[in-house]
């Protein structure tokens, strides 16, 4: 996630010294940037090998999962704001991450993009 204006709009809905989990957080930019404008602690959730690899070179703390297989990592209320941004399109069952988010975060902020939107099509 490199758009600055999406960025500071996410940003603006997380409390200041949350503990945050960002699913499918790809190269860490929304954590990095939580970190270090919002005094964010917390976790990436990410597959792709050089996205992690990404994360680790931003010095962001991120775990190599697979969102099909849930959350059973983390207890409940675990975090204070849980992100999906631009993630649960990408998954077969977004009704259960749904309730996995509500059941580890006490915040949930899902976002994701507007197919229908002109300039997507």
């Amino acid at each position: 996630m490199s758009d600055t204006r999406l960025m500071e709009s996410i940003a603006r809905l997380v409390p200041p010294g949350s503990r945050v989990l960002d699913l499918g957080c790809g190269d860490g930019a929304m954590l990095a940037h939580l970190q270090a404008t919002r005094a964010c602690s917390g976790y990436g959730v990410e597959i792709d090998d050089a996205k992690v690899l990404a994360c680790v070179r931003r010095g962001v703390n991120v775990l190599q999962l697979n969102l099909e297989d849930g959350l059973s990592t983390f207890g409940d209320n675990a975090f204070d704001v849980v992100l999906q941004i631009d993630t649960l399109q990408h998954l077969r069952n977004a009704e259960t991450m749904l309730r996995e988010t509500a059941r580890v975060g006490r915040i949930g902020v899902v976002a994701f993009p507007n197919f229908a939107h002109w300039p997507n099509r």
